[in-house]
Order: structure tokens, then sequence, then C-alpha cells
């Protein structure tokens, strides 16, 4: 059924989702650009993402299903979110349903999307390459964690090539070991068939967003950093079922 209704779903994509996209972006980074950026107000850099990332699933038909959110997330504690990277589609997907302000470590080559980029640049999210020293990555995070804010983070650096769960990085986890905040691990399922690296035309498919128990650290050294990598990945890599 898929497969017969695509070529539907693909017209519509040209004659409508992708334009109200690129609307619906600039209006966004312009909104979050002045009142979260040069205004300062509160929560103006969140909300309007939220709501973005939101009508984005919505515009594209993407139902999303949320798993162990009210369990395990509490409205007074702030985290550090680590999720499998599936697509492009995550993104969307975790803004809009993680329901906590929090602030990205993402790829400094992200600066560059038009108008999104300057958006993130100005409210303080954390840009990372391979030049980019630790301790200035250290230092931004943690002062973003104190501030009562989470953080949110793909732990494999990048999307999946074939829809695997790939290595994870360590950044994330010296991130927990020195902040010493819960982890929670994040597994999405579904999100690599929507819009695969390369594709350029997005497909149809459900996606389930599972949350799992917190991860807490164990003492503050190169040992707690191994241990929560280990658990966080076998933890998404048991729901993915490639455990």
């Amino acid at each position: 059924m898929r497969k017969i209704l695509h070529p539907l779903y693909a017209l519509y994509q040209i004659c409508f989702a992708w334009w109200a996209g690129i609307f619906l972006t600039f209006l966004t980074s312009c909104i979050i650009w002045l009142f979260g950026g040069v205004l300062k107000i509160k929560n103006a850099d969140y909300y309007p993402a939220v709501v973005w990332c939101r009508l984005m699933c919505y515009l594209f038909l993407i139902p999303v299903k949320i798993v162990g959110r009210k369990e395990y997330v509490e409205d007074d504690k702030n985290y550090i979110f680590v999720a499998n990277h599936q697509g492009m589609f995550d993104i969307f997907i975790l803004y809009g349903y993680i329901v906590k302000n929090f602030k990205w470590m993402m790829k400094n080559s992200l600066r560059k999307v038009p108008f999104l980029g300057i958006a993130c640049a100005k409210t303080d999210h954390v840009f990372v390459d391979r030049t980019t020293p630790q301790k200035d990555i250290l230092r931004k995070s943690l002062n973003i964690l104190k501030s009562g804010k989470c953080m949110t983070i793909f732990a494999e650096g990048t999307r999946t090539n074939t829809g695997k769960l790939g290595r994870f990085k360590k950044g994330a986890f010296v991130v927990a070991n020195m902040s010493q905040k819960p982890i929670i691990p994040i597994a999405i399922q579904g999100a690599y068939d929507i819009l695969p690296k390369g594709c350029m035309c997005a497909h149809w498919s459900p996606v389930t967003v599972t949350f799992h128990a917190p991860i807490e650290c164990k003492g503050r050294d190169s040992e707690n950093v191994d241990y929560l990598m280990e658990e966080t990945r076998n933890v998404i890599a048991k729901t993915l079922g490639e455990a």
C-alpha cells in the first residue's frame, strides 16, 4: 500500500509540504533569532522550535508514538538525552516531543543551514567539529546543565548510513561524567525510512520514540565514562532489536 500511495505522497511534497516547510523554517528562525537571541526573552528560543517541529511532523503526515516519557522524565530535573540518529527527521521528532527545554550538541557544519544555523548560534547551542577543543565543549555543556536546562546529543555523531546502530562517541558521556547528570537513553525507530542519507524525497513511515529509565553516574572517572557509554548503547540496541 505504501508503494502504491508513494507517488501521491511525493506529489504532495513537491506541490505543498516542502514549500510550507521552508516557510515555517524561515519564520521560526526569525522568531528565535529576534526574541531568543537578540531580546533574550526566556524560553523564546524553545517554544517556537517545539511548535515548528511538531508542525513539520504534521505537515509530512508522520505519526509519532511516544513511549516511557511520562514514566521517566521528571519536570524538576535536568538530564542528558542520548539518542540514536536515523535521519533528518530525528531533529523534528526530538525537539517536538521531548517536552523539556534543552540545547543540542550539533555538528559545526549545521551553522551553514540557511536561517536555522544563525538562530541556533544565537541561542547558545553547542557546535562541535574535529578542531573544537574538548575543554570548550565541556565548559559550554556544563554551563547549560548548571542553568537548569537539558542537553540532547546523538551519540553516533552522525546519521546512520544503513539504518543500523553505529559506534558511540564519548562526548555525551564525558559531559555526563563531569556534570554528574543522569542520562536518559532514547531509541528512535522508523525515522530512517523517512529520509535516508542521499534521499531527496521523504517516504511515509510511522515513528516510535522510546524513553528509558535514567542511567545514573557511578563515580567521576574514565571507568564511569565507559560504563555510561556501554549501558546507554546496550539499552538503545535492545529496543532496536540489535542487542
